[in-house]
């Protein structure tokens, strides 16, 4: 994850020419602010592993909020600690043992000591005598399967009068009470003070990557299990006429052949993919030097890098790549748009005239998506543990494709048991 000043200088110089231009020049400075904040989001984003996008949000979020004197370091401190730092045995006792563990009971003492925000306030100092009095509305807020979107007991009006506050303040109560629902908290907290725009579900198409690379800013993918883009890059590569792209598969005796075919694309203007670059870090220490200091590289040469995370990569070469995961995103609806953003295009669309191509074309990622987010529960109702990835979809949308194609040339009805003995049967039921 690792990011030099110079990548955040290229950002803040996009920013300043591409945001919206205004007058007077405290809101052109805003401006480029918010056009800035969401770039180096995006540019961020695209390179971390999807159980690290929601932290790095909310700690951009929190970091502005205390670079503005709306929160403390204190209250980010509560709020990362809550009562973990309370001895059980010297507090006082739990009144609400039928139905809050311990650990709730350490939180919200804490919370009611909490003093919040720059003014110091003690917003819920109150809120244990609130919960004997009026016990049976917590404990129906505590059971609610989305607290973080239901009227919070004694504390509802308070919450909404308090514009800068109220939203942290709400999520701190959801953090110390019902921690599983945290994480969707956060994105509540994050689109109210930031923008819907940071946690829409996004894809970086490979174009936009390619648009942004450079003859000496290769990109980098970071493996994760069952990913490959190998696919992605030689479709790309045939649409810009540098097809068949220079593929090395690193390992032991690698580097020698992965020299020359980089040293050939320097002067030609090829493509070059080194694949499993963690196999050979030797080669990985010299690239970095290789790239800034040849004098004379073709500026149609490309460098695409693939690798699995590993301490031994060179800190100098991470710096100048382009980083970029290929985990599939967490939701069923961002499953979806990204399918439909990176593997199903217009021409596969229209590729066959047939009154039901695009319906199974849908329905095929639709379930591709399902299948993907029950990873979360890992090998539970599957025989192993399996990464679903891109290639099950490919070679079951090939599959319809060939099958109906056959079906329209000979015109006969679409057989329903070819296609899900072949799709979930073979295809996905064979994991």
């Amino acid at each position: 994850y690792n990011c030099s000043l110079l990548q955040f200088q290229e950002q803040f110089d996009i920013s300043i020419w591409n945001s919206e231009k205004a007058q007077p020049t405290s809101k052109r400075v805003d401006k480029i602010v918010h056009f800035l904040t969401y770039k180096v989001y995006r540019y961020m984003n695209r390179g971390l592993f999807e159980r690290d996008k929601m932290m790095f949000k909310l700690v951009v979020t929190m970091k502005i909020m205390v670079t503005g004197n709306q929160l403390t370091g204190g209250d980010v401190s509560m709020f990362l600690k809550a009562g973990s730092a309370l001895d059980v045995k010297v507090e006082r006792q739990n009144p609400f043992q039928r139905w809050m563990d311990v650990k709730v009971w350490l939180n919200l003492l804490q919370l009611s000591r909490h003093a919040a925000g720059v003014d110091q306030m003690l917003f819920f100092r109150e809120i244990i005598d609130f919960i004997q009095r009026n016990e049976q509305s917590w404990r129906n807020w505590f059971d609610e399967e989305a607290p973080e979107a239901a009227p919070v007991p004694d504390y509802e009006e308070r919450l909404e009068m308090e514009r800068t506050l109220g939203p942290f303040l709400r999520l701190a109560l959801v953090r110390c009470m019902r921690e599983d629902r945290t994480g969707v908290a956060c994105g509540q907290f994050i689109e109210r003070f930031l923008d819907s725009r940071f946690t829409a579900p996004v894809t970086d198409a490979i174009t936009d990557i390619f648009d942004e690379s450079s003859p000496r800013k290769p990109v980098l993918y970071l493996l994760s299990a069952g990913s490959d883009p190998t696919l992605s890059i030689d479709e790309l590569a045939k649409k810009a006429k540098k097809f068949p792209t220079d593929k090395v598969s690193m390992g032991e005796g690698q580097e020698k052949v992965a020299r020359e075919k980089n040293n050939n694309a320097f002067l030609t203007g090829g493509w070059v993919i080194l694949q499993n670059s963690h196999l050979g870090i030797g080669y990985m220490c010299e690239l970095e030097d290789v790239l800034l200091k040849t004098p004379e590289i073709h500026e149609d040469f490309r460098l695409w890098i693939t690798c699995e995370i590993t301490p031994r990569f060179p800190i100098g070469l991470l710096q100048i790549c382009i980083k970029v995961t290929l985990e599939p995103p967490a939701g069923l609806k961002a499953g979806i748009f990204r399918t439909y953003s990176t593997m199903v295009t217009q021409e596969l669309l229209d590729k066959i005239d047939h009154e039901k191509w695009r319906t199974l074309v849908y329905v095929q990622s639709f379930m591709h998506s399902i299948v993907q987010e029950r990873r979360k529960f890992g090998p539970i109702g599957w025989c192993i543990p399996y990464e679903y990835n891109n290639s099950d979809l490919d070679a079951c949308l090939q599959f319809l494709d060939r099958h109906l194609s056959v079906t329209v040339a000979l015109g006969l009805p679409v057989s329903w048991i070819t296609v899900q003995y072949m799709v979930a049967d073979v295809q996905y039921g064979g994991r």
